[in-house]
């Protein structure tokens, strides 16, 4: 397992315009990975997950990847990386050993940035049944349900929980919406980051968890969940 690190160059117009079309900047991330035989799901089959989140540094957009085979980001667009001489760009680190050290019982920071849906029912068209239509939860309250529902099937719990369902170590925070085109089909994601602790509560589905992410959109830069040491945070 990988995780890269890019900063982004905000003044590239090849970075403007994935900023704006998350179908873009999905297939610009593809191009680092090699294809495989069925193209519609590259992303599932190497693992790739990602997050787009404001530089701890300030000086713009860092893009964090996730993957199961080492990218090769030479294949970006030209100068779509921001140049930096106190820092490598693009960093990438393997994780499979952090990961593996992982214990039952462990308590960690994380952050995720996910899209919290529900499915409701749509009408059959011609006797075939319809998958349903996804809708975004807006409150707050909502959206914490919809992780403690990810967590138990997850193997992990969020810590510090109160009676009328709130906790107090989570963080939620709306961000703007995240929109697109494919296949002339309008794309929208309600986005809301989560910060806060969590305990191992099943070592092998959270490691799975890890691997495969939580919740929809992972295709468009949601469902990474990212982990630290409180110790070391």
């Amino acid at each position: 397992m990988y995780l890269s690190r890019l900063l982004l160059n905000p003044r590239n117009r090849a970075v403007q315009n994935d900023l704006v079309d998350c179908q873009h900047l999905h297939r610009t991330i593809l191009r680092a990975f090699p294809q495989v035989n069925n193209t519609n799901s590259v992303r599932t089959q190497l693992g790739i997950l990602y997050r787009l989140e404001q530089s701890q540094q300030n000086t713009g957009l860092t893009l964090l990847v996730q993957s199961q085979t080492l990218p090769s980001w030479e294949n970006l667009p030209q100068n779509y990386l921001l140049e930096t001489s106190n820092l490598p760009n693009p960093a990438c680190k393997s994780v499979e050993e952090a990961y593996q050290n992982l214990k039952l019982g462990m308590r960690l920071i994380f952050r995720l940035r996910a899209n919290p849906t529900r499915k409701i029912a749509s009408p059959s068209i011609d006797g075939k049944k319809s998958n349903g239509k996804r809708v975004e939860f807006q409150k707050e309250e909502d959206q914490i349900l919809w992780l403690k529902r990810k967590a138990a099937l997850g193997g992990f719990k969020l810590l510090s929980l109160k009676l009328n369902t709130d906790i107090s170590s989570l963080q939620t925070q709306a961000v703007s919406k995240v929109y697109g085109f494919k296949k002339d089909h309008k794309l929208s994601f309600g986005a809301v980051l989560f910060q806060g602790e969590l305990e191992i509560t099943d070592l092998e589905v959270f490691k799975q968890t890890l691997l495969n992410g939580i919740g929809s959109g992972k295709s468009y830069g949601f469902g990474l969940l990212s982990i630290a040491n409180p110790n070391t945070y």
